[in-house]
């Protein structure tokens, strides 16, 4: 195999034989029968994978530092969770400041499979790659041949003229590369941007003339779409905007216009306008409670040990993607989601008479917000290490107080809120109060692995978010105990 990927390599050249792909149709969403709603997953050999192993890490290597921060998709380090709260904090802050705060989703059509082969190499000529590089990404492009397979049926063998497989090492990579120069035609705003969805999105005081600057960077999104041959649906783009105002806006997206939507799926959540996140989790809990209600009926054919593994699998899962997201949420919703992880306990221990807390030290387990929580100080801990994306970084922001320590975190800003429901539900404010929580040995200490051991056992005396606080008429929000679950 090292002969075979050196040879090639000095001769510029990738291996024909290992070009074929059988291609599966992958089913996404919606109907079945509506061939656009099949993903084409290529199947390669596993030896076309180690050369392309080989090719990714050397161009990765080259594109180091000339990548943009804002592409997450199909990154060491990255993850679709690092785009949303990046968009979401700044969103958060212009809220507090009694501003607003607007996104422009965009639907490209099949991305992967209208990449210009040439166009990706002049970018690449462009970033500084030699000719004899060059030379071996377009044998890697150039007479490339596939077929779809379905069960035992095979169509005919067709060559592929544009785009990258998809299912290939490389092809991310590349994609990548392809888009990275789109992030800077974006001037009045920033984006949020993963794989193939991009959303422009921006903040402002002045409602109008936050229109403006999305409807500047769509058009100028637009324009880079039509002159790198991509196909942008401006039908199916969705328009939010969050803050105070008593009509909906609507602006012009290309030759379309846009009106304002109560909410819209990004990256797999459901963000609405007051990012209360309400209507994702209750579709959440939802599907939980249908996967334990079939567990229950199905118990006595399960062991221990299988149960647990049918409850990580269907039901904590729900609540495991992208968490930060939509940390903030209401009271009813945190009782809600308590409620299911009650259930899921109750029918894994075969206990109805315990308490909720009871059965979670029996689990040695913590509610989902406590697992929020320790999520949340483990990326502060990489940002305060620089193992975070850089992206992030405006968010943990580094703290330059030179005084006394008394009242300052030592190690991250505090931002000054205005309010509670966007200023103190932010990850940076309740972060940072959480941090100065932390034994100060583990502040200190810069193992991830040490950190991670550490705080996957910790919870926060007095959580200062209003979850965690008991609301007294005539009082307020307030904290009885030290539990963290009150």
């Amino acid at each position: 195999m090292t002969d075979l990927i050196n040879t090639n390599l000095e001769n510029n050249s990738f291996p024909d034989v290992l070009k074929l792909a059988d291609v599966n149709p992958v089913h996404k969403k919606d109907v079945r029968t509506n061939p656009e709603n099949y993903r084409p997953v290529s199947v390669l050999t596993s030896t076309s994978k180690v050369f392309e192993r080989v090719l990714h890490d050397q161009i990765n290597t080259k594109m180091k530092g000339i990548l943009s921060s804002k592409l997450c998709g199909y990154r060491k380090g990255f993850g679709s969770q690092h785009a949303l709260i990046s968009m979401i904090e700044e969103w958060r802050k212009s809220l507090d400041k009694k501003g607003y705060a607007g996104g422009v989703l965009m639907d490209l059509s099949k991305a992967f499979d209208c990449m210009n082969h040439e166009l990706l190499l002049a970018k690449l000529y462009a970033y500084g790659f030699g000719k004899n590089s060059i030379k071996t990404i377009h044998s890697y492009l150039k007479n490339r041949w596939q077929r779809i397979k379905i069960n035992h049926s095979f169509s005919q063998w067709t060559e592929l003229l544009l785009g990258v497989p998809q299912g290939s090492v490389l092809g991310p990579l590349l994609f990548n590369i392809y888009l990275n120069d789109l992030i800077w035609f974006i001037e009045n705003g920033e984006v949020c941007n993963y794989a193939d969805d991009t959303t422009p999105y921006s903040c402002n005081n002045d409602l109008n003339i936050l229109k403006s600057n999305l409807e500047v960077d769509c058009l100028n999104a637009i324009d880079w779409f039509k002159n790198n041959y991509m196909r942008l649906n401006t039908d199916k783009c969705k328009l939010l905007v969050a803050g105070q105002k008593d009509h909906k806006v609507n602006i012009n997206v290309g030759q379309s216009n846009v009106e304002e939507s109560d909410e819209a799926n990004l990256l797999g959540v459901l963000i609405d306008r007051d990012l209360s996140f309400k209507t994702h989790l209750n579709g959440k809990i939802k599907k939980a409670n249908s996967k334990i209600a079939i567990s229950k009926r199905n118990k006595h054919f399960l062991n221990f040990q299988q149960k647990n593994i049918v409850f990580s699998s269907f039901v904590h899962c729900h609540f495991s993607y992208a968490p930060l997201a939509w940390m903030f949420h209401s009271r009813e919703i945190n009782h809600k989601i308590n409620r299911v992880q009650e259930r899921a306990l109750r029918i894994l221990y075969n206990d109805e008479h315990s308490s909720f807390d009871e059965l979670l030290k029996r689990d040695g387990g913590f509610t989902v917000h406590e697992r929020n929580i320790q999520i949340l100080l483990t990326e502060m801990f990489k940002a305060k290490n620089n193992m975070e994306p850089h992206l992030l970084q405006g968010i943990f922001e580094a703290n330059t107080y030179q005084g006394p320590t008394l009242r300052h975190s030592k190690h991250f800003s505090r931002p000054n809120v205005n309010t509670v429901k966007y200023g103190e539900r932010s990850l940076q404010n309740l972060g940072v109060r959480l941090w100065d929580q932390l034994p100060r040995d583990m502040q200190e200490v810069d193992s991830l692995s040490i950190f991670k051991s550490f705080i996957k056992k910790w919870r926060p005396l007095k959580c200062p978010c209003d979850i965690c606080k008991v609301y007294i008429g005539g009082l307020g929000y307030v904290n009885l105990c030290n539990c963290g679950n009150c």
